[in-house]
């Protein structure tokens, strides 16, 4: 890469940190607008940016932050007060700086209005405070240059950071596991150099004992006891050289030992990054979403100074958006509501985190309206994603998790905020993906949270080594809850399949060796495996439901280095990875999730597999196209035709309606605004008619605000997409969940 192109890519990263700053201090400078210093701290930011973006020559950059600098100074000489509407502006600027920055280096064209943009920002500047403040009464804030300077300057004992590419990183990561396993090879042939040290002592015995028997019984001119006693006397070198090379060995180790421990551990540091990495963007989510939906919200965040591994935060951020999106959306009651119930008008979001057990626990928890358990199991129902026998055996808790299921969703309506069905399975799923666990508890009218347990890496993880059939496998202990010992007596059956009392619990059982789907040795061995009077179980979790996984043997606990299957095998079932242990034999790493899908025995939301739609099945199933602008119709025909839809097309409301009365249409795709009948009007009359009211309709408008989705709910609408946010994989996922 030429020295220029690296420059670049160094002032995108930074660029981003600005921006993320900027994000974050906006989102409290508009809680607090008098905050001089905070106002002060982003006019440095914007202006650090605004300089950076001049030297490399990107003058849209430069123009948007010159203008958004500009606000922070009149905001901090008092000539503006801070408002929302600076704030809207700011971000809306912000994010097409995001857009500009995404594409530098590419062939994409940014479609940003940057004069727009700049001229949005200069009505902010020259809109006058209410206050009629006089210019010599203002107090004036150090010039940008002097802030800095000051923002710059290094003080003593500050750390020093530097950049380096990931895959450095990763590749001496790869090194250290190698180091690792040769550390446990080498313990174990210490161990087996101090069993043959103790091994040549009890020759060195025996053979003395054996020479003093043979010289009492001696007779005259017999050579033998003088060989014995040679004999003797090598089998003492022996065990002397094997006693130095055991000490030798166990000497090096134990100082070694603590160098690899210490290396590992520094090489696991090099890829810990602040939780305030992903935290420090959700503020301004939380305020976006919480003012679309008309709604007041004190998020608080602490623990953000948390490390956790680079690749863990990267895989955990989209879930963290997905549940803060959901208490946002669906967690929090509205002022109005929430006063009627004797709450603050203003819901609370907690986002924390913290250290325990070697784990990282990142807890988010609101103060909103909780779970329906009934509309939950109404939900669930009506989507068919359980029967009432299964429903009626379920706990409370196992209910309440029902919402991980995939198309679990209970909104009335489809948004680009909620109602698809697919994020918290989505949550569940790259949870379990990192190694790690959820835990939700919710009580109708105080609020909901949720618990996510990661491990602090993915690359080193805590194994229960079993054995089966002969064969070791590993078992993730974040997964384990106990290992236990019964008594084969102590085993009943339920419903054709075994199951054990604990603690005044019941515990499905099922073996190991069946969910594997390993071949059955010879029936003998078979049956004596089976009929064995104590048997060893392990007890694995997910979403609160627990299952006992009968295995031969347990061999214990060990921390090894876990590598992936490679790209060319895929995803091999029951497997998430495989590691080398000290004997340098090769273990598989089951996975549980899988494991518990193939006993049949796991929780509902977790035995429901994603649904694969074929072109080929869709074929046949009509959509009808409303829309007055003919650009929209073709390209919306398009796109689902290239999925195996037929489609036809309506020029408006009206033309839709008669459409409908002449054929029959599996989904109807409307417009909003058009002439003689509006998308409203027309899903109003689909629901009234007898014919027609059970046809999903789904609305593609540019109405986005939030009277207008709550008209649709209203009228009956099936799925609301603005088309702001509109893209083709929401379209069509969409129509695969109203019609498959």
């Amino acid at each position: 890469m030429p020295p220029k192109d690296e420059f670049v890519v160094m002032f995108k990263a930074e660029a981003a940190e600005y921006i993320t700053s900027l994000e974050k201090g906006l989102v409290e400078l508009e809680k607090s607008p008098d905050n001089l210093e905070l106002t002060k701290e982003l006019n440095r930011v914007a202006h650090t940016l605004k300089g950076a973006a001049r030297v490399f020559g990107f003058k849209e950059i430069q123009d948007i932050t010159h203008r958004i600098e500009t606000i922070f100074e009149k905001v901090c000489n008092k000539q503006l007060s801070f408002s929302s509407l600076m704030a809207d502006r700011i971000f809306k600027a912000l994010d097409a700086i995001n857009t500009i920055l995404k594409n530098i280096g590419t062939n994409v064209d940014n479609k940003i209005d940057v004069p727009a943009i700049c001229q949005g920002l200069d009505e902010c500047k020259t809109a006058l405070s209410s206050e009629n403040i006089k210019k010599a009464d203002v107090p004036v804030s150090a010039a940008p240059e002097e802030e800095k300077a000051k923002g710059s300057s290094q003080t003593a004992g500050e750390e020093e950071y530097i950049r380096m590419p990931l895959s450095r990183v990763n590749k001496l990561l790869n090194l250290i596991g190698e180091m690792v396993i040769n550390k446990m090879s080498t313990s174990a042939k210490i161990a087996r150099t101090k069993k043959l040290s103790h091994m040549a002592k009890n020759i060195q015995i025996m053979l003395s004992d054996l020479s003093e028997e043979l010289r009492k019984n001696q007779q005259p001119g017999e050579s033998l006891p003088q060989l014995l006693s040679r004999c003797n006397s090598e089998a003492q070198k022996l065990n002397k050289i094997s006693s130095e090379l055991w000490e030798g060995f166990n000497a090096e180790v134990f100082q070694l030992n603590p160098v690899i421990d210490k290396l590992q551990s520094n090489m696991k540091e090099l890829r810990m990054l602040p939780l305030s990495t992903i935290f420090e963007g959700l503020p301004r989510m939380v305020r976006d979403i919480a003012k679309e939906r008309s709604k007041e919200v004190n998020f608080e965040i602490s623990g953000a100074d948390t490390q956790l591994d680079k690749k863990v935060l990267e895989g955990v951020k989209s879930s963290l958006v997905h549940i803060l999106r959901n208490a946002v959306d669906h967690g929090l009651e509205t002022p109005e509501k929430r006063k009627a119930a004797g709450k603050p008008e203003a819901g609370t979001i907690k986002l924390s985190a913290y250290h325990e057990a070697g784990n990282v626990v990142i807890k988010i928890e609101d103060d909103g309206c909780g779970i329906d358990i009934e509309r939950i199991k109404n939900t669930a129902l009506k989507k068919n994603l359980v029967t009432e026998e299964v429903l009626v055996k379920m706990t409370e808790k196992e209910i309440i998790n029902m919402i991980f299921m995939n198309g679990f969703s209970t909104s009335p309506i489809i948004t680009d905020i909620s109602g698809r069905g697919i994020g918290l399975d989505i949550v569940r799923q790259d949870i379990t993906r990192l190694k790690g666990k959820i835990i939700m508890d919710s009580k109708l009218g105080q609020g909901t949270s949720f618990v996510l347990m990661l491990p602090l890496t993915i690359a080193i993880i805590q194994v229960l080594l079993v054995k089966i059939q002969e064969l070791l496998f590993a078992l993730p202990v974040v997964s384990i809850t106990e290992s236990l010992i019964i008594d084969r007596d102590e085993v009943s059956t339920m419903e054709g399949r075994m199951a054990v009392s604990v603690r005044g619990n019941t515990l499905p059982l099922a073996w190991l060796s069946d969910a594997l789907g390993l071949p059955h040795v010879s029936q003998e061995q078979e049956q004596k495996r089976k009929t064995k009077q104590k048997m060893f179980v392990i007890v694995v979790s997910s979403l609160d439901k627990q299952v006992g996984f009968i295995v031969d043997q347990i061999i214990g606990e060990e921390e090894v280095f876990i590598k992936g299957l490679g790209a060319h095998l895929g995803k091999v079932p029951n497997v998430s990875g495989a590691t080398v242990l000290s004997t340098g034999g090769v273990v598989v790493i089951l996975d549980v999730e899988d494991l518990l899908v193939n006993s049949r025995l796991g929780h509902p939301a977790a035995m429901v597999k994603r649904p694969t739609i074929s072109v080929q099945k869709n074929m046949g199933k009509k959509i009808l196209v409303c829309d007055d602008a003919f650009s929209t119709r073709e390209l919306v025909k398009n796109i689902i035709e290239s999925c195996g839809y037929v489609v036809e097309t309506a020029v408006d409301g009206l033309d839709g309606w008669e459409r409908l009365s002449r054929m029959k249409y599996d989904l109807v795709i409307s417009d909003v605004e058009m002439p003689r009948m509006s998308g409203f009007e027309l899903c109003e009359k689909i629901r009234q008619s007898t014919e027609h009211n059970d046809v999903p309709v789904v609305l593609v408008t540019a109405l986005d605000r939030e009277e207008h989705k709550k008209h649709g709910i209203d009228v009956g609408a099936s799925a609301y997409i603005v088309k702001t946010s509109f893209d083709q994989s929401n379209l069509i996922d969409t129509i695969r969940r109203l019609i498959g």
